[in-house]
């Protein structure tokens, strides 16, 4: 359960504010602001959350951790890889650490949508395991109750070979890029 307040400021800039239970285990406030110009294949972002982390036994309530996390983030989609997104993110994760994300995804006609990512951040492995490299993938695939118009609604299966803190970034359900789509450059033109 949260509150969003989205808006388009003009000239391709794109923000919103947000506060409540972020996901599964972090409730909070944040803002977010976008610059994303008109068929342009590449935009650019920033992020900029303060988050309290949820209780294991009761999700009512709260623990004392609590953090700012934030990160700027670049998008590319190459002009000649039809349907693949490039996204570079650099910033603070969930467990305070410092690094850096990419994450490389490929788009089909179809709507559905395959990706790897890989984080490094400054954790030791004294601390977290293996250290500060977390990796995965993931599927997206689009949901349609209806044949009526068009739809968001997304099913999305993850995997990372080990579910650990370092280079975990907060999961927040709405982000600007993609609900900015439209500004896009159509494939194949």
């Amino acid at each position: 359960m949260q509150a969003n307040y989205f808006a388009d400021l003009g000239n391709g800039f794109y923000g919103q504010v947000y506060g409540g239970y972020l996901e599964t285990m972090y409730a909070g406030v944040g803002s977010e602001l976008l610059y994303r110009p008109l068929d342009a294949c590449w935009a650019l972002g920033v992020d900029v959350n303060y988050v309290k982390q949820r209780d294991w036994d009761n999700m009512m309530r709260f623990t004392d951790y609590s953090t700012p996390t934030g990160f700027v983030t670049a998008y590319w989609n190459p002009p000649t890889l039809n349907g693949v997104l490039m996204k570079l993110s650099v910033g603070q994760y969930l467990a305070k650490d410092k690094g850096a994300t990419i994450d490389v995804a490929k788009r089909f006609d179809s709507g559905v949508a395959v990706g790897v990512w890989a984080a490094i951040s400054n954790v030791s492995k004294d601390d977290y395991g293996e250290g500060g490299f977390s990796k995965g993938f993931y599927i997206s695939i689009p949901i349609r109750l209806d044949d009526i118009g068009p739809n968001r609604n997304r099913a999305v299966v993850s995997w990372t070979p080990l579910t650990r803190d370092g280079g975990q970034m907060l999961s927040r359900k709405y982000q600007l890029y993609p609900m900015t789509a439209e500004r896009e450059v159509p494939v194949g033109q």
